[in-house]
């Protein structure tokens, strides 16, 4: 089959939707299908197409302002979304492809898809917002295509519940193979990996474990990536009551994360707002617990629910200080519920659900998963 995977970002920007669409990319071209993906060039030099890892890669390029338009508030430069959707139009209404995802972001590309393509068309949800205009759009937009899917259980429930349309899932996936799983007395300390950003919360993370390094917690606490608060994120770590045993890496690289995610013995994400965090599928794999709070867009908290693989808790540092320990005690528990879960989120089996669907859209014009 030839894919069609239509979304905002694609790498080299970073992001759990540019992890998503290409991993997932990939898996199918391993499976024999082809993909071309179509997304918004974030930076100017990139090609307007180049071939990756067997994924096509289309990029419509933009005013290189794509990421920070002058007004901020706006978030993204929505002229660019403009053209890349009259694009994603031009495309679909060639019928070159056997099946369309789309990304749920940009969101004005889902309403530029042709009627013809739309049966045979799925929005991918990987977040849910409480934003009154955002809820329309939630409620509205999965009725426009054929069938959706979300990147977990309670996302998918509430397109559901919002639309009145059935919504599969296809949660963030990982290789399971790559990972490695460390006992836990060869382990030690907290980790954070992601981008340093605003809704990433990380002063919760950091004043939470001074307080359990106060209550003798084991080891230190590493923040592992970069972003546009890193500057702020070091600075609350200077002024912790235990800095000597904060550590703000900076960028990692895979081997690094991998090794970062095997040696400690507690994930940290403090998010306001996640979809499926990647990480935590990572966590998993390595045998890591997590520890997530309870803020009610946060997606995190409810994979740790599903699979067991950690301690959702309350959202102040207190709180998150007890959780850690918790979960630090509870080690061996929280690490074999994780490495279970692990196995259904390999590639291969997400990939195989996606396949699947299609083929039933195709062959026999099923329009729900």
């Amino acid at each position: 089959m030839r894919f069609a995977f239509m979304t905002e970002l694609y790498a080299p920007s970073v992001g759990g939707q540019e992890v998503f669409f290409q991993e997932l990319g990939e898996a199918l071209v391993r499976r024999g299908h082809t993909v071309d993906t179509y997304c918004i060039a974030h930076v100017d030099g990139l090609p307007e197409v180049e071939v990756v890892n067997g994924v096509t890669v289309h990029r419509e390029a933009n005013s290189g302002r794509y990421k920070a338009p002058r007004l901020k508030v706006l978030r993204r430069r929505w002229s660019d979304i403009v053209k890349y959707s009259a694009r994603i139009r031009r495309v679909a209404a060639r019928g070159e492809h056997d099946f369309y995802l789309l990304n749920e972001w940009p969101l004005m590309h889902v309403l530029a898809l042709p009627g013809k393509v739309r049966p045979r068309t799925a929005v991918h949800w990987c977040e849910i917002r409480e934003d009154p205009v955002l809820r329309t759009v939630q409620a509205r937009f999965p009725k426009l295509v054929g069938s959706n899917f979300a990147v977990g259980d309670v996302v998918a429930e509430a397109i559901t519940r919002q639309s009145g349309r059935a919504c599969g899932v296809l949660p963030s996936g990982i290789e399971a193979k790559r990972y490695r799983v460390a006992p836990g007395d060869e382990r030690s300390g907290a980790l954070y990996v992601g981008r340093l950003a605003g809704h990433k919360n990380l002063p919760l993370l950091i004043d939470a474990f001074g307080l359990a390094a106060e209550r003798g917690f084991v080891g230190d606490l590493v923040i592992a990536g970069d972003g546009p608060l890193r500057r702020d994120v070091e600075a609350v770590a200077r002024q912790s009551p235990v800095a000597s045993r904060v550590h703000v890496l900076g960028p990692v690289d895979e081997a690094q994360k991998i090794e970062l995610l095997s040696t400690s013995s507690v994930l940290g994400m403090p998010s306001r707002r996640e979809g499926f965090p990647r990480v935590i599928a990572e966590a998993m794999a390595s045998g890591l617990p997590v520890v997530t709070a309870d803020f009610s867009e946060n997606g995190g908290k409810d994979v740790v629910k599903q699979y067991g693989a950690g301690l959702v808790c309350g959202t102040v540092p207190a709180e998150f200080a007890e959780a850690m320990l918790g979960a630090q005690a509870g080690w061996d528990g929280y690490s074999r519920a994780g490495l279970a879960g692990a196995a259904d989120l390999d590639w291969s089996h997400i990939a195989e659900t996606l396949e699947k669907h299609a083929e039933r859209t195709i062959d026999r014009g099923v329009t729900t998963p």
